[in-house]
């Protein structure tokens, strides 16, 4: 090695000595606060629709069946019919829960002050001819949560027979 390339080396100890020699100063942190808050929380409660009559009307031999609804919004809200989404379920099967928009199979209209009918047709109860479906309301609120679903189930036999629909207890 050089004698210059040995000066360098042995500057660039001392100088890497003096830089990692250094400690930093200790300091005394202490966490301690006696001061404490205080909050309350409540929770969205969003309620279903409440279904008071379901009637199933088969149709010429159970061909071309409604089923009809008449149900309220939730009591004590401003929602409206923009807040409900609507199922159906082949059997009353939940896992079989299609949702369904309003159009030509579907319709709501206001009966009286607050009181609604929603009409599920035929269309989208192809497997009703003797057997049965669920149909369900459910209540949206503009933050997103959902309600449980107020549900009822209509059956009929074949040819349209004994047409029947029952409200689930809420």
């Amino acid at each position: 090695m050089s004698v210059r390339r040995g000066i360098a080396a042995g500057a660039l100890a001392l100088l890497m000595l003096g830089v990692v020699g250094q400690t930093a100063a200790s300091t005394t942190a202490a966490w301690s606060d006696p001061s404490y808050h205080q909050a309350q929380f409540t929770t969205l409660v969003v309620s279903p629709p409440a279904i008071s009559t379901c009637v199933l009307t088969p149709g010429l031999l159970g061909t071309s069946p409604t089923i009809t609804l008449t149900w309220r919004l939730p009591a004590g809200t401003s929602y409206t019919t923009a807040n409900v989404r609507y199922y159906v379920a082949q059997g009353g099967l939940l896992g079989n829960l299609t949702t369904v928009v309003l159009g030509a199979n579907l319709s709501t209209t206001e009966v009286s002050a607050g009181v609604y009918q929603t009409q599920f047709r035929s269309g989208l109860l192809g497997g009703l001819l003797g057997g049965s479906y669920g149909v369900y309301l459910q209540t949206v609120d503009g933050s997103g949560w959902t309600s449980t679903l107020a549900s009822a189930t209509a059956s009929m036999g074949l040819a349209g027979a004994s047409p029947r629909c029952v409200v689930a207890a809420a």
